[in-house]
């Protein structure tokens, strides 16, 4: 029987989660808005932005994830990009949050290039934390038990951010400007994310090690056209991959068009605070439950309860959400407590996926697989930013003034229409294409063993 991971192993890993994810947390919900409304960016351009960045972004995913498949250093295969990429993502992500005082071109120019080296940096740190998962967890327990956890740390940083960098964000930015007040507060948290990889560094030396004889001797080298067929040749790996980038359009269009609700809509922006706060505990809450969700419903049902909860609570928000801003939080964290199901178990989901992929191929590919995970968000992100935008720039939207009804009403429309629309997909892919169930991972994961302890 394989030895237990350790506790404090399985802490470290969500630890790092929860100081990456702080420092991400304020660009997903507060980087469109700093464009338009501090850097005064108009929203047309900054949809343009938005999508010729992440367009970069999502491109380095496989890229990252194919060199971490291909190399191997002296401090480990994962734990090396661990070291040194989060500094650069420190130094980088916190140019994002300012406003030089250059011409609008050149600004547009600056803030586009070290937004795209800040989020290639950080692909390989976050990519490298995922792919551990491969070399600390030999049973499907242990991974359900990293998956479950990493992502119970990433939602316990929302109640931190909600109260603690939310509050440090408005007091730094009335104190000084709120200029210097985004730049303070993500320099904070993009050093805060530098120490809980090295901290996760340290935790796994024993589990990720550098190997002479595996480096001395010829490396198993992956083309792309292998790395490719690892992708298009893997049916779950692309259904899972399609269905997260869809719930995760409908996660980060809310995300971006929260804040413009409460400064314009509610006009009382300070709520984004109880808001960010509620609806992270109701995500934490679901994490809990999910485990038992899982084992009633399995990991498929429980992906399909998951986009269901979430169509019918942005329905839900369409039609109520006006009424007053405390209902608007309500129905969000209602329809949270069900949506949020699916997501500790995404990684799991991954690594089962890497599993057929080594089933059918006979070839491992879990690190390169497992890079993929943050590729729907990625995805996500860019479809969610532009389209918010470009929604925002249809219809007239103009910072810094008192908008009409008309105006509310179609700020409504874009940020439930677009998230419904996107969990009635994903609810939709998983529902008819996904057909790995927890049965046939058993006998894969199985099968695959003989074919490991044999190699």
């Amino acid at each position: 029987m394989e030895k237990r991971l350790p506790g404090l192993v399985v802490n470290s890993y969500g630890f790092a989660s929860l100081f990456f994810t702080l420092m991400i947390s304020l660009a997903v919900h507060y980087y469109a808005i700093f464009l338009t409304d501090v850097a005064m960016i108009t929203a047309g351009h900054v949809a343009l932005i938005m999508l010729l960045t992440h367009a970069v972004d999502v491109l380095s995913i496989p890229v990252s994830g194919s060199i971490i498949q291909k190399t191997r250093f002296r401090w480990g295969r994962f734990r090396t990009w661990l070291l040194f990429p989060p500094v650069t993502t420190c130094i980088f992500f916190t140019l994002t949050f300012t406003n030089l005082p250059l011409s609008y071109g050149c600004k547009i120019l600056y803030l586009s290039l070290v937004y795209m080296v800040a989020h290639i940096s950080l692909n390989f740190a976050y990519n490298a934390h995922l792919g551990l998962i491969s070399v600390l967890a030999k049973s499907s327990t242990d991974r359900l038990r990293l998956s479950t956890r990493n992502f119970q740390f990433r939602m316990a940083r929302q109640i931190f951010y909600a109260y603690v960098v939310l509050d440090i964000l408005y007091r730094l930015s009335s104190a000084n400007s709120t200029t210097w007040g985004y730049f303070y507060t993500v320099g904070m948290l993009a050093v805060m994310q530098v120490f809980g990889y090295w901290f996760l560094f340290y935790q796994v030396r024993d589990y990720d090690r550098y190997d002479p004889d595996k480096s001395s001797s010829k490396p198993s080298r992956w083309t792309n056209m292998e790395m490719i067929r690892q992708i298009t040749g893997n049916r779950p790996l692309i259904v899972i991959l399609s269905a997260d980038t869809a719930l995760n359009l409908g996660v980060y269009s809310l995300q971006t068009l929260a804040v413009y609700y409460f400064k314009y809509a509610a006009q009382e922006e300070p709520l984004m605070k109880p808001y960010v706060f509620l609806s992270s505990l109701a995500v934490f809450a679901s994490t809990l439950i999910a485990p038992r969700i899982v084992s009633i419903l399995g990991k498929k049902n429980t992906y399909l309860f998951a986009g269901g909860c979430g169509a019918a609570g942005y329905i839900a928000l369409r039609i109520f959400g006006l009424w007053h801003p405390y209902l608007f939080i309500a129905i969000i964290v209602i329809s949270v407590l069900g949506a949020g199901a699916c997501y500790p178990i995404r990684q799991a989901m991954y690594m089962d996926a890497a599993e057929y992929g080594f089933y059918k191929t006979g070839r491992d590919a879990s690190a390169f697989v497992m890079s993929m995970l943050p590729l729907p968000s990625k995805i996500a992100t860019a479809l969610a930013g532009t389209m918010a935008t470009a929604g925002l720039e249809l219809i007239g939207y103009v910072p810094n003034i008192m908008p009409g009804e008309q105006f509310i009403q179609s700020l409504m429309n874009i940020i439930c229409y677009i998230p419904a629309g996107a969990c009635i997909a994903a609810f939709l892919i998983m529902l008819f294409f996904y057909d790995l169930s927890d049965k046939r991972l058993a006998m894969i994961m199985q099968a695959n063993t003989r074919k490991r302890a044999e190699a």
